[in-house]
């Protein structure tokens, strides 16, 4: 009876060994297998898993870098919110759904099957995945070693982006000048591209952009600037007279400088020098002489401005002109400038009073050509600006008359549209229409009749066919006081 028990028994777990056998190795394979893929953060990619003839105690999961991340058709890692899988069982399909692409997700992809005792079956092949990186939000980032710079000195700026897979590129704009250097690792682990140049006053208050772009999105497009450059440099300096320096008459003098930082002092000085009660200063910055005398002729002005970083001045050499001088007109004759009749005057005194009288004389009869086209231009615009005076003056007395008649030309049609109110004589017959009453006798309406008003001067009689009475009266006479024939009846 044991060893009968016995059999039995062995014989038992031996069926339910080979059942057990023939259930868990009815997974016939795969028909299709994840590939490798690679995809820019942020968006969407896809590994795809059909298995064929699984069984009911098996089931499929996702393996990511070796970590079981889904069973079947649902994720069981909170930390993959982002994942999701496409679940048919009737075709076996088990596709991984990646949404919004992290750095994170990068690594190896494994379909895999298990049994009922959490055991894998088998493995797909491993899908690996590159995760395009974009450098983060707050890159590039422009920065500058000083904060200021001296005329001469070298500025050096960085444009600094992440490092990432595959590498930004970026590229300073707008430089004319300097030298721009190659990628390279700076020590926070980043990698930066430097531009350096040598600082000049046009430099001051210049922008400067660094670009990002990058091979994982041709779209994406990234800029930061640095600047206004503040650029040190000492006063550039200029004198300017407002006029020519009459003898006489009061000269003005004003000093322009260019500075960073501000200017501090300006200073004037005079070479020879010249008394103090001769010039007046305005804020440091307008020189006032008041009485150009004879002896200023040949002075040197001198203007001298000076800020932090160093001083700066400009020179004028004063030329004094007298006023008959200043009151000769210079001509030009082939390109060189000659004097009027007075200095012809002057450069003729030793000649005889005679031979000076008739030149003169000539001189002033003979009126040059520029003088007789001047002359022609003047006279041709007056005889114009009068024709022109004319014509509008007999325009307008032509459009008195119409503009009258217009005005006091009563229409109707006119008054009524334009809301103008129409004037009532003191006597006047309103228009009327109306019908004479029914005859009682005769049984039919009298015809109808109209009134027409006609405006008179002074009084006049009464009309009174408003208020006559159609009296009864026999058919005949009715009609024929009305001018009808009685052929007509």
């Amino acid at each position: 009876m044991y060893n009968l028990g016995t059999g039995k028994t062995v014989g038992t777990w031996i069926f339910f060994y080979i059942l057990m056998l023939q259930r868990t190795y009815s997974f016939s394979g795969f028909i299709k297998e994840p590939l490798d893929e690679n995809q820019a953060e942020g968006d969407l990619t896809f590994f795809t898993c059909i298995v064929r003839e699984l069984d009911e105690t098996q089931y499929v999961s996702w393996l990511h870098n070796g970590h079981k991340i889904s069973k079947n058709g649902e994720i069981i890692l909170n930390t993959y919110a982002h994942y999701s899988i496409d679940f048919d069982s009737a075709f076996g399909s088990y596709n991984l759904r990646i949404q919004n692409v992290q750095r994170r997700d990068k690594g190896g992809y494994i379909c895999s099957v298990y049994n009922s005792y959490d055991q894998i079956v088998e493995k797909s092949r491993t899908a690996n995945f590159t995760v395009l990186e974009i450098p983060q939000q707050q890159y590039p980032i422009c920065s500058s070693t000083k904060m200021s710079y001296r005329v001469g000195q070298n500025v050096v700026l960085n444009c600094i982006s992440e490092k990432t897979t595959p590498l930004g590129s970026l590229r300073w704009v707008n430089t004319i000048g300097g030298s721009e250097s190659g990628l390279k690792e700076s020590l926070s682990g980043n990698y930066e591209k430097t531009y350096s140049f040598t600082a000049k006053q046009s430099d001051n208050r210049e922008i400067f952009t660094c670009e990002l772009t990058t091979s994982a999105n041709p779209s994406l497009y990234r800029n930061c600037s640095i600047g206004p450059l503040d650029v040190l440099y000492a006063p550039v300096v200029r004198i300017q007279q407002t006029r020519d320096v009459i003898l006489g008459n009061e000269a003005i003098f004003i000093c322009y400088s260019d500075a960073n930082p501000q200017e501090t002092t300006f200073e004037w000085s005079f070479d020879p020098p010249i008394s103090e009660n001769m010039f007046v200063l305005e804020n440091d910055i307008i020189l006032r002489i008041k009485n150009t005398l004879s002896s200023l002729n040949g002075t040197s002005v001198l203007c001298k401005v000076t800020n932090s970083i160093g001083s700066g001045s400009s020179k004028l050499i004063v030329n004094v002109k007298s006023k008959e001088y200043i009151n000769n007109v210079v001509e030009t004759n082939n390109g060189k400038e000659t004097k009027k009749s007075e200095k012809i005057n002057e450069r003729n005194e030793n000649k005889p009073k005679n031979q000076n009288s008739n030149s003169n004389q000539q001189l002033l009869q003979t009126p040059s050509p520029n003088n007789k086209s001047r002359s022609t231009d003047i006279s041709i615009s007056l005889v114009v600006i009068i024709a022109l005076g004319c014509i509008v003056v007999i325009l307008g007395l032509a459009l008195i008359p119409v503009g009258y008649m217009r005005y006091t030309r009563r229409q109707p049609s006119d008054t009524i549209n334009r809301g103008r109110p129409v004037s009532i004589p003191d006597v006047y017959f309103e228009p009327r229409d109306h019908i004479d009453p029914m005859l009682p006798q005769l049984g039919l309406a009298a015809p109808w009749m109209r009134t027409v008003g006609v405006q008179v001067p002074g009084e006049c009689e009464y009309d009174a066919t408003y208020n006559t009475q159609v009296m009864p009266q026999p058919r005949q006479v009715y009609y024929t006081q009305r001018m009808y024939p009685a052929s007509s009846l």
